[in-house]
C-alpha cells in the first residue's frame, strides 16, 4: 500500500508540474507583430549610431586632417612643377636668343666672305 500511495504522490506530482507549464507556457506574451519588431531594431539601430557618434566624429576629423596634409603636398607639388616650367621656358627662349645672334653673325661673316670675294 505504501508503494501505491508514492506512485499515486509522485503521478500527482508530475500532472501538477504539467499543468503549471502549460498555463505558463499559454500565459507568456504573444510574439510581437512584425511592425513592433522593425520598430525596435529602428531603436536599436539609433541608440547603436548615437553610441558610435564620437567614434565617427573623431575619425571624420582624422581624414579632414589627412586630405589637408594631401591638399598641401598636391599644392606644393603644383607650385614645384610651375616654377620648372617656367624656368624650362625662360632658358629656351634665351637659347633661342643665343641662336639667332650666332645666325646673325654667321650670316653676316658669309655675306663678308662673298663681297670680299667679288671685289678681289
Amino acid at each position: 500500500m505504501c508503494s501505491r500511495v508514492t506512485s499515486l504522490m509522485l503521478v500527482l506530482g508530475l500532472s501538477i508540474a504539467s499543468a503549471a507549464s502549460a498555463i505558463a507556457q499559454q500565459a507568456q506574451v504573444p510574439p510581437p507583430s512584425p511592425r513592433e519588431a522593425i520598430e525596435r531594431s529602428k531603436e536599436a539601430a539609433a541608440e547603436r549610431a548615437r553610441a558610435m557618434g564620437p567614434e565617427l566624429k573623431a575619425l571624420r576629423d582624422e581624414m579632414t586632417a589627412q586630405v589637408g596634409e594631401l591638399r598641401a603636398l598636391v599644392d606644393k607639388k603644383v607650385d614645384e612643377a610651375g616654377h620648372k616650367a617656367m624656368t624650362y621656358a625662360i632658358w629656351a627662349a634665351v637659347g633661342f636668343f643665343a641662336l639667332m645672334v650666332l645666325a646673325s653673325v654667321l650670316g653676316g661673316v658669309i655675306v663678308a666672305l662673298l663681297f670680299r670675294r667679288n671685289r678681289a
